[in-house]
């Protein structure tokens, strides 16, 4: 890997301003990728841009492989002249609500997608390269008719044939996201802005991805996990965190090469320059909880696939550029599989400053991640005794912050990535999540305008 020090920024997609109340691939997209090369940031890191779960959470989702819908641009669809003009929504808002959004967008997709004469260039392409879109739409409408319910619930099993024109929308849908998605990638790498993309771990039960693959799960016969995915306490959560999803079978995965997760890897790295992978310790020792538990304390740890798994990824992409998110108390052989491949992990300032300084520069050096407190928030909530230890470390400067945020320009690391919250000096009302809570204000935070450009203060190199 090139070691010239860059840095990056963090932004979900949906924090950007928008004129219809979530961030999306409008203009406001590529108006950031204009400031981040104005400002010399070469990567700008976003969070998974699959439907989003329970709470708002993109980490749990409908299908690991699909595009939120809410990130369509209705804009774009007037340009294309599907639509004649769609009003504002919500445009100034700084909070997203997720289902209000939702409601107003897709009765303007509907619209467009009825108003299509013919079919669109490359649609017919897009779905001989992407089974996953028409499976996708597939469980959507059975969904539906089935009332909502998850999969392992269903009395309705087949699909009425008057549903294909619902299913050629949900698929349309999904090309004319991708479609936006991957010209917005072009233009970042056009312009020496790289996008740094993350991939859950984990899917959710009720899943596309567990439907179809569901021998690949710890499922009873009746189709409930036995077991379900969380961890220990750790420093996001003293009591540990029971994210409820099941569990893989990787004695079932390897039987076939592990074909479903490396598929699912391979492609989402097709669309992005660098692939975090959340949770990366799991492929080599994860935490299971039985299913029935409404804690933590019975977890116990298991042996993932390691370098079984990591040679037939590379064996298939031997290109693939990954960032190994190895955050939290960790086995050395974590540590060991990391650097086994010279994978980068992660540093979080806020974790590691009263410690000693790591002589291993291979990272990405983050103040936050969108799992932390804003660096402004974290820091006015240190004690006394910690901001004592900074100030004598930082030679009591009369701008604390700004001396810390010195120190981590300054750092080694592979990256430095900075939440754009932290560029800005927002405190917590900016926080993207906090772990181990559900809803509001989670995942929430957006840009309200533009104007947040003209505020910086820092990092302004």
């Amino acid at each position: 890997m090139d070691k010239r020090r860059k840095f990056g920024v963090l932004l979900p997609v949906s924090a950007l301003p928008s004129n219809h109340g979530v961030g999306d691939f409008s203009q406001h997209a590529y108006n950031f990728i204009d400031w981040l090369k104005e400002k010399k940031y070469h990567f700008w890191q976003i969070l998974p841009l699959n439907p989003i779960g329970p709470g708002h959470s993109p980490y749990v989702t409908i299908c690991s492989e699909a595009i939120d819908i809410r990130y369509i641009s209705l804009e774009t669809l007037v340009d294309k002249k599907l639509l004649k003009s769609v009003p504002n929504f919500q445009k100034n808002s700084q909070s997203i609500n997720y289902d209000d959004v939702l409601a107003f967008k897709e009765k303007y997709l509907r619209k467009a997608f009825k108003n299509l004469k013919n079919k669109p260039y490359g649609l017919e392409k897009f779905k001989r390269e992407n089974p996953w879109a028409e499976q996708y739409a597939q469980y959507l409408v059975l969904k539906k008719i089935n009332d909502g319910k998850p999969w392992n619930k269903w009395i309705i099993k087949h699909l009425p044939p008057c549903k294909k024109e619902e299913i050629n929308y949900h698929v349309w849908c999904q090309f004319i996201a991708y479609d936006a998605w991957i010209k917005i990638l072009k233009y970042a790498n056009k312009n020496d802005v790289q996008i740094i993309a993350d991939c859950p771990f984990y899917v959710g039960l009720d899943s596309v991805d567990c439907y179809l693959h569901k021998d690949q799960f710890a499922l009873d016969e009746n189709n409930e996990p036995t077991l379900v995915s969380g961890c220990p306490p750790d420093a996001f959560s003293d009591v540990g965190q029971l994210w409820g999803t099941p569990i893989y079978d990787f004695g079932k995965m390897k039987e076939d090469n592990y074909s479903f997760l490396i598929n699912r890897i391979l492609h989402l790295a097709k669309h992005c320059n660098y692939l975090r992978l959340d949770h990366f310790r799991a492929f080599d020792t994860y935490f299971v909880i039985p299913a029935e538990d409404k804690n933590t304390f019975r977890g116990q740890w298991l042996i993932g696939p390691r370098t079984d798994f990591f040679d037939r990824l590379f064996s298939k992409n031997p290109s693939i550029k990954i960032i190994a998110e190895d955050l939290g108390i960790l086995f050395d052989s974590v540590h060991e599989l990391r650097d086994h491949y010279n994978f980068p992990g992660m540093r979080v300032i806020q974790f590691i400053i009263f410690d000693e300084a790591d002589d291993n520069d291979n990272f990405i050096l983050y103040p936050g991640t969108h799992d932390n407190q804003t660096l402004f928030g974290w820091l006015n909530s240190l004690s006394e005794e910690k901001i004592n230890f900074l100030e004598e470390k930082f030679h009591h400067p009369k701008d604390l912050y700004g001396a810390l945020f010195e120190y981590i320009w300054n750092a080694p690391s592979f990256i430095t990535v900075f939440p754009l919250q932290d560029l800005l000096k927002l405190g917590d009302e900016a926080r993207i999540n906090n772990p181990g809570t559900i809803g509001k204000p989670n995942w929430c935070f957006k840009l309200k305008d533009m104007s947040w450009k003209n505020k910086i203060k820092y990092g302004n190199k």
